[in-house]
């Protein structure tokens, strides 16, 4: 039988069959180029923050809150993979407690192996779901290492979520971080501690030139989500940041292609076995692609 053309479970996922909008996704991630006219920008929002943070379960509150509202949406939260087994959890779904599934688009992604874990599929994929109508679009990040500033390479407005005992926010300023965020969320605010978290935050902030809105909130009992909600909706976006944001799309899409050489597994078994040296494996992929 043949396969149904991307064309065709596009239309179907337009019309609202949502198992033709999972296989049209599934095939833009594992690799099928799939191009949608369209003149429009999405709207795409990014939710990073070190693990424990609470992200799931306040992106879960944000969405309940946008598609009570009229609001389409669509998450997609990008889980790690293993780099052994390349498998992945994907369980963000079970923090996923107050959104209405017909209301709101749900999908977890795997990052891969990635470099930034971001899918070289994704900026796709956003497209594709805003031209099907998901007017929405919120990505969840990894929530460690390079994959909190890759996330702009896709995004137009960035979320950093911190809460109490999740440490000084000086750390975050020292890694760059708040340089992406747009709003930072200081979740968790049912907590003992969450008003001192808050002012250290604030304080901590002062080092910053420009520093972003922060706003107390509560994902368990949704105290300050409709003011998270107007914030957000106020963030313009940075073009300052297009710059940063070519470079990641760029360099992610090269290592893609660079892992899709037929002889990148072979290079990858030399150095392992220490046949041949890391210098020496980068110019037999040299070969296939020109000086890197």
């Amino acid at each position: 039988m043949a396969m149904t053309s991307l064309s065709s479970q596009f239309e179907l996922a337009k019309n609202g069959d949502r198992r033709s909008l999972a296989r049209l996704l599934t095939r833009i991630e594992n690799g099928e180029e799939f191009k949608v006219d369209t003149q429009s920008l999405p709207w795409v929002l990014g939710v990073t923050g070190p693990p424990g943070s609470g992200k799931s379960s306040l992106i879960d509150r944000l969405a309940s809150h946008w598609s009570n509202i009229g609001d389409r949406v669509a998450i997609l939260a990008i889980d790690p993979s293993s780099p052994i087994s390349g498998g992945a959890l994907l369980g963000d779904r079970a923090r996923m407690v107050h959104t209405n599934p017909s209301h709101v688009y749900f999908r977890s992604i795997s990052t891969r192996g990635n470099h930034g874990g971001i899918s070289p599929g994704l900026e796709s994929m956003i497209v594709t779901l805003s031209e099907l109508g998901w007017n929405r679009i919120i990505i969840e990040t990894v929530g460690v290492g390079q994959s909190e500033f890759s996330v702009i390479s896709v995004v137009n407005r960035v979320l950093l979520v911190d809460g109490p005992d999740r440490g000084d926010v000086l750390q975050a300023e020292k890694a760059g971080i708040l340089e992406i965020a747009d709003l930072i969320a200081c979740n968790k605010s049912d907590l003992p501690g969450s008003s001192s978290s808050m002012r250290s935050i604030i304080d901590g902030l002062s080092f910053s030139e420009n520093p972003p809105p922060v706003v107390s909130v509560s994902s368990l009992t949704g105290e300050g989500i409709q003011e998270l909600a107007e914030k957000i909706d106020e963030v313009v976006p940075n073009q300052s940041k297009n710059i940063a944001r070519a470079i990641i799309t760029l360099e992610s899409t090269m290592i893609s292609r660079i892992r899709k050489s037929p002889v990148y597994e072979d290079v990858i078994t030399k150095i392992s076995e220490r046949k041949i040296t890391t210098l020496e494996g980068v110019e037999l992929l040299e070969d296939q692609y020109g000086k890197l």
